[in-house]
């Protein structure tokens, strides 16, 4: 871990921009929520004993005292949760005096705050002075929201903050970290959160897919949360054994002592061997002794690639493989096979119903195929240059125009697939086009096209599956 944090490191002090702030991109914009996200991350390396350059921090911390406002002048839910996000990493990173003079202000307009807001500005306070009476406030404010299912406790927001990248999920890891650190004991009464704090934990675990939660922000702040609440309950102190069957066939025995704790154990058990006509039996027991178990189980199916369909759930998908030579857009003729050396047009259509953000797009390349990278020196100076459309309707007699849109801030042309990434989406259609060169003789399965929000991934949507052809000849055939 020191190598990848120092790599890490350096990737952050060669991507801050002269003005002291971090953005999506080295050469954009620096963007405050990110922004305090790096100071954030220095100040928290810092705190583990890691070396971290004090001029970088400094610079991030001057950044981030420049967006302060005053609270009256914040004129949206997103940036009152921004400006107490920002408190907060200026408390964390050692400016609490100069964060505490827009606490008062901020906490007397709390009602702008969402739930995990106030949960950050609770922090603030506590860093500032531990004995707050407004922490009290805040926390019963937040307390009252909770939600209680049969699955635990969690808190869902009127309003999604999409460019915090926030999800209810996310905002109850932020609020379970509050409660903990407020809540020095487990048995701490309800006065700070100690008697919820356990139904928050559960909720948390339940609502893992895989062993990871949805997005890369849930995942970071519930780690944050749970392993805080570890060492609160010392669960790392745990000692017991444990054994595992599958429909009543032994797969695994073994201890859990305080060394070996945090060693997972994976299982994997091939589909072949499950029973087909009946329905299998997992069972996972423990013996007595400290400490806490934790399991889950998935069963993973793939399906061939020419099987599978499109998919909308929020953005509509489509590929199309055409002769670059044709000029009739959508209307040209689909291309399924190739020759070597022969260039083929990519048309990807994207819809989106409804404004989307921080979406990333994917085209998957069949395995004998190199996209042309027209950026490259190398490529020729006939090879089309990518192109994203957006297509609106006109009020005007003649129907339908297109007009070239830049919305996409970052395109990626990779070995095996093209990514595009874009910051916000208006509703509408779009069309981007690139081309490949096929280079290897093959019948190659192409994975579809998929596109998804990426801080809201069940907004998703994909293309079908396809087989492609490439048949060998003479590449010198094809000039293109």
């Amino acid at each position: 871990m020191p190598g990848l944090v120092a790599e890490g490191l350096g990737k952050l002090y060669r991507q801050q921009h002269g003005d002291g702030g971090w953005g999506w991109w080295p050469e954009g914009q620096s963007n405050p929520h990110l922004s305090a996200y790096v100071v954030f991350a220095l100040a928290k390396a810092q705190e583990a004993g890691f070396e971290v350059r004090e001029d970088v921090v400094e610079r991030g911390l001057g950044y981030l005292e420049s967006v302060l406002v005053p609270a009256r002048e914040l004129r949206s839910y997103r940036e009152a949760n921004r400006q107490a996000f920002v408190l907060y990493v200026m408390a964390e990173a050692g400016r609490a005096r100069r964060a505490s003079e827009y606490t008062g202000d901020l906490y007397r307009r709390r009602d702008k705050l969402s739930h995990y807001g106030r949960a950050f500005l609770a922090l603030t306070l506590h860093l500032i002075d531990e004995d707050d009476r407004r922490i009290e406030t805040l926390l019963s404010d937040i307390q009252n929201a909770a939600i209680l299912s049969a699955t635990g406790a969690h808190w869902e927001e009127a309003d999604y903050d999409w460019w915090a990248m926030n999800t209810d999920t996310r905002s109850t890891a932020v609020i379970l970290d509050a409660l903990v650190r407020l809540s020095p004991s487990p048995s701490e009464g309800e006065g700070r959160g100690g008697g919820l704090i356990p139904q928050v934990v559960r909720w948390l675990m339940v609502a893992r897919q895989d062993g990871i939660w949805e997005t890369t922000q849930e995942t970071a702040w519930a780690l944050i949360a749970l392993t805080d609440w570890m060492v609160v309950t010392g669960e790392l102190k745990g000692e017991y054994d444990y054994s595992v069957w599958l429909n009543d066939a032994p797969l695994i025995e073994g201890s859990v002592t305080p060394d070996t704790v945090d060693e997972p154990v994976q299982l994997r058990v091939d589909v072949a061997e499950l029973l087909s006509d009946v329905g299998n039996r997992l069972t996972v027991g423990r013996g007595p002794g400290e400490g806490r178990l934790y399991y889950t189980a998935h069963l993973n199916v793939y399906l061939p690639v020419e099987e599978i369909e499109p998919l909308n759930r929020g953005i509509i998908v489509s590929r199309q493989y055409t002769d670059p030579d044709c000029t009739e857009g959508a209307r040209c003729p689909e291309v399924s096979q190739a020759t070597v050396g022969d260039v083929v047009q990519v048309r990807l259509t994207i819809i989106a119903p409804h404004d989307l953000y921080y979406v990333v797009i994917e085209d998957p390349l069949p395995a004998g195929a190199e996209p042309i990278d027209v950026s490259l020196e190398t490529t020729s100076e006939l090879a089309q240059e990518p192109g994203l459309y957006r297509e609106a309707e006109d009020e005007d007699w003649y129907g339908f125009y297109r007009w070239w849109w830049r919305g996409f801030c970052r395109s990626e042309m990779r070995d095996d697939k093209v990514v595009l990434f874009a910051e916000t989406l208006p509703a509408g259609t779009y069309e981007y086009t690139y081309t490949f060169r096929a280079t290897l003789p093959g019948e190659y399965q192409v994975i579809p096209t998929t596109a998804h929000e990426f801080y809201f991934p069940e907004v998703f949507g994909r293309a079908d599956g396809r087989l492609f052809t490439i048949e060998s000849g003479d590449a010198l055939a094809n000039p293109q």
